[in-house]
C-alpha cells in the first residue's frame, strides 16, 4: 500500500516531496501502477484517482478525517475543478460531476483494479498466494518446506509462480541480491515438490535444450515431447524463423515413418504448429501495426509529448525497430521532412522512456546533462533531501558502463560529479527505514527482509 499521509501529517511524511492530491493517470500514466504497487510515498487524503480513458473519477475521504458534509462537498468540488482545468476543451466531463467516494485506500484500489476486469475473488486469491509466499520464505527447514509445499500444491499455480517470479524481480532491483537468492531457491524447490512446478521445469528443460541446438531436428524433437500446448506455443515462438519447408519435410517423413497411433498424433501436432505459427505471424503483424499508427499518431499530434506519455507502455523496442525502419525508408526516398518529423519523435519517445526509468537513474541522467561544476553542485544540494550516499555506488557503476562503451568524457565528468556527491549527499541511515521504533512481541516471528510483490 502507498504511504497515505493527510493535510495533519504532510509536514512530516514524504520528505522532500510535494504532497500529492491529484493522480490524474491521463496526464501521468505511470501514476497507475506507483499507486497500485505502493510506490507513492507523498500522497495526501483526501486525493482524487482520474482516469479520462475510462472516464473514471474516484475520490478517497477516510472517516478519520471526521469532515462534515459541507466540507466534504467543498473538498470534492475542488478537486474535481483541478481535474476538469487539465481537461482539453473536447474532453467528456460530465462524469466528473459525479465522482464515486470511497472511505477506504484498499476499497479504491479495488475499483480501480475491476475496471480492468480484476474481480474481488481474483484479488482474494492473490491474496492467499501472497500470504503463502511470505509463509514458505519464514520456513527454515527445507524438509518442512517441501513438506508445506506439497501440502498446498493446488495453491502453487501460474499465479504465485508470478507472483514468486515478481518478487525476485523486485528484490534485485532494490539491491536485495540475497533475499533474490533466498526466493530462487525457493523457486527451484517448489519446481521439484508441485504438481504446476513440475510442469514448469518439463517446459524449461525443453526449451534450454532448443536454446542450446536451435536446429530443425532439435526443434521437432521437443515439439514431440512437449506435454503440453502451452510449451508447444513458447517453443514455436521461440523457433519460429525454422518452421519452412525443410521442417515440414522433416515432419512428413516421421508421420509417414509412425505406426498409426503415433500417425494420427504427429498429423495432429502438424496442423496445431501450423495454427501457432500463422496466429503469432498474424500477431506479429498487427503488433508492429500498432506501433506505425502510435509514431503517426504522435508525429500529428498538437500535443505530442503528451500523447507519448499516454502510450507510455507501448513504446518499446518494437516501437523503436518500426521507427528506425521508418527512418531508413524516408531517408532512402530522400524525403527530408518525413525524416525531420520522425527524428522529432523518436526524442519525444527517449524522453519518455527517461521518464519511467527508476529515480535514481534519473537523477544520474539529470546530473549527466548539467554543467559541471556549478549546476551538478546546486542539483546534488536540492537531491540531498531525497538522496542518500548510496547513490555514489551506483554512479560508479554507471561510470563502468560508459568506460565499457568507450564514452570516456562522460565517464570522466560522472567521476567528477561523485566527488561532488560524496561531500554533499548524507550518509546513509538504516534507521530511518526502520518500522517506527515497533518492538515486536516475543512469540511473533521476526518478518523477512524480504520484497514481497503484488500482481
Amino acid at each position: 500500500m502507498p504511504q497515505l499521509i493527510t493535510p495533519d501529517n504532510a509536514r512530516t511524511a514524504g520528505r522532500g516531496q510535494q504532497p500529492m492530491q491529484v493522480i490524474d493517470v491521463g496526464r501521468d500514466p505511470t501514476l497507475k501502477s506507483a499507486l497500485l504497487s505502493g510506490r507513492l510515498t507523498n500522497l495526501v487524503a483526501p486525493f482524487i484517482y482520474h482516469d479520462p480513458s475510462k472516464q473514471l473519477a474516484l475520490i478517497l475521504m477516510p472517516m478519520e478525517l471526521n469532515l462534515r458534509d459541507m466540507e466534504q462537498q467543498r473538498i470534492i468540488g475542488q478537486l474535481t475543478q483541478i481535474v476538469m482545468r487539465g481537461l482539453p476543451e473536447d474532453a467528456p466531463r460530465a462524469y466528473l460531476l459525479q465522482p464515486r467516494i470511497f472511505f477506504s485506500l484498499q476499497s479504491l484500489i479495488e475499483a480501480i483494479l475491476e475496471q480492468d476486469g480484476v474481480t474481488p475473488e481474483m484479488l482474494r486469491q492473490q491474496q492467499e498466494r501472497v500470504d503463502l509466499l511470505r509463509e514458505l520464505v519464514r520456513l527454515t527447514g527445507e524438509a518442512e518446506l517441501r513438506a508445506k509445499a506439497r501440502e498446498n500444491d493446488a495453491k502453487i499455480d501460474a499465479t504465485f509462480f508470478d507472483i514468486l517470479a515478481a518478487s525476485i524481480e523486485a528484490n534485485l532491483a532494490s539491491g536485495r541480491e540475497q533475499a533474490a537468492q533466498q526466493l530462487s531457491h525457493l523457486q527451484e524447490i517448489l519446481v521439484e515438490e508441485t504438481t504446476y512446478g513440475k510442469t514448469l521445469g518439463a517446459r524449461a528443460a525443453l526449451l534450454d535444450a532448443f536454446r542450446k541446438s536451435p536446429t530443425r531436428e532439435t526443434l521437432l524433437e521437443q515439439l514431440v515431447a512437449a506435454p503440453d500446448v502451452e510449451s508447444r506455443e513458447m517453443l514455436i515462438a521461440l523457433g519460429r524463423r525454422l518452421l519452412d519447408y525443410a521442417f515440414f519435410q522433416q515432419l512428413t517423413a516421421r508421420i509417414e515413418a509412425a505406426d498409426e497411433a503415433g500417425k494420427q498424433k504427429l498429423i495432429a501436432l502438424r496442423k496445431e504448429i501450423q495454427e501457432t505459427r500463422d496466429k503469432i505471424d498474424e500477431a506479429s503483424r498487427a503488433y508492429m501495426e500498432e506501433k506505425a499508427t502510435l509514431i503517426q499518431e504522435i508525429a500529428s499530434s498538437d500535443n505530442p509529448l503528451e500523447v507519448a506519455r499516454q502510450h507510455d507502455a507501448e513504446i518499446d523496442d518494437a516501437f523503436f525497430a518500426v521507427l528506425q525502419a521508418n527512418a531508413q525508408e524516408a531517408q532512402r526516398r530522400g524525403d527530408e521532412q518525413t525524416l525531420k518529423a520522425l527524428s522529432a519523435v523518436n526524442e519525444i519517445a527517449m524522453q519518455v522512456v527517461a521518464e519511467r526509468q527508476p529515480p535514481e537513474v534519473q537523477m544520474i541522467n539529470m546530473l549527466l546533462t548539467a554543467n559541471y561544476p556549478d549546476e551538478t553542485e546546486k542539483l546534488l544540494n536540492e537531491l540531498k533531501d531525497v538522496a542518500d550516499d548510496r547513490l555514489v555506488s551506483l554512479m560508479a557503476q554507471f561510470a563502468d558502463q560508459l568506460a565499457q562503451q568507450d564514452r570516456t568524457d562522460l565517464g570522466a565528468k560522472l567521476t567528477k560529479i561523485m566527488v561532488q556527491a560524496r561531500k554533499i549527499l548524507p550518509k546513509y541511515d538504516p534507521a530511518k527505514e526502520a518500522s517506527a521504533g515497533r518492538v515486536r512481541p516475543p512469540d511473533e516471528p521476526p518478518k523477512p527482509t524480504i520484497e514481497i510483490a503484488r500482481r
